[in-house]
């Protein structure tokens, strides 16, 4: 089961829930990382001692910015889940890869992205790693040690299960190279990352910022072909329903 993080600032957050344990996704902030501490003492029965790993669907440090909160809090050794590609960005031999459509895609979306800021802490990041800029992505360290984190992927498959709550791992290029969904087949929820954004509640809309626009295409038709979600949880704005099929409402606008 997915729980949406309240107050969760810029991206959203979401707690997985299971006989596993639970899984956070995507604290990219200290202050979001505060918001997931506090909702998991809220859960009836539950406690940080039950986080058995934090995953981060891409490596912007809008994603990874309060990982390094979250586990002072979790039990010693709870590992970090990132793509494989990300690698490359940590030791040099790949760069973070730069992105399109700026002025027509990304600061109205920031904008939209700045109705969910409640306090300071939504905007402090513990890394400026993972900006994709030039002369960031590859020159600040994340905030959290490279012992601690998992690879995922690297054998060529494109789904792949993690081992937590029957939940796979959906290779998702497009946004960035080293995208990340999670779905899970039996519950038919979808968290997708910047994959598709839901700003507006409209039922979302593919994210036109992004690192190539015709790869983002491509896994969305890709994920329409292969899965039916009922839930969609974007990594910014609200969750889109549909007891069908909830992309079927996702716009993919030029």
């Amino acid at each position: 089961m997915v729980h949406p993080v309240p107050e969760s600032g810029l991206t959203c957050a979401y707690i997985i829930s299971g006989a596993d344990g639970l899984m956070v996704i995507d604290p990219g902030s200290v202050g979001t990382a505060e918001a997931v501490i506090t909702e998991i003492r809220r859960m009836c029965g539950r406690s940080m001692a039950e986080v058995r790993g934090v995953l981060a669907t891409h490596f912007h440090f809008d994603h990874i910015g309060g990982i390094r909160r979250v586990l002072r809090e979790c039990p010693t050794g709870t590992p970090v889940f990132l793509h494989h590609r990300v690698r490359g960005y940590l030791d040099g031999t790949r760069s973070l890869p730069l992105m399109e459509n700026w002025f027509t895609a990304f600061f109205g979306a920031a904008l939209k992205c700045s109705r969910y800021l409640r306090r300071p802490s939504h905007l402090w990041f513990e890394s400026l790693a993972g900006i994709p800029l030039p002369g960031f992505g590859n020159r600040f360290s994340p905030p959290f040690g490279e012992e601690r984190i998992c690879w995922l992927g690297g054998d060529g498959r494109g789904r792949y299960g993690i081992g937590f709550n029957g939940w796979d791992v959906i290779e998702t290029p497009g946004h960035t190279e080293e995208s990340i969904s999670l779905y899970h087949e039996e519950s038919r929820e979808l968290i997708c990352g910047d994959l598709i954004l839901n700003l507006d509640r409209d039922g979302g809309r593919l994210n036109r910022f992004c690192e190539e626009r015709t790869t983002a295409e491509k896994t969305f038709r890709f994920l329409s072909g292969s899965i039916r979600p009922q839930a969609i949880y974007p990594g910014h704005g609200e969750v889109i329903r549909d007891g069908e099929n909830a992309l079927l409402g996702v716009k993919v606008l030029k």
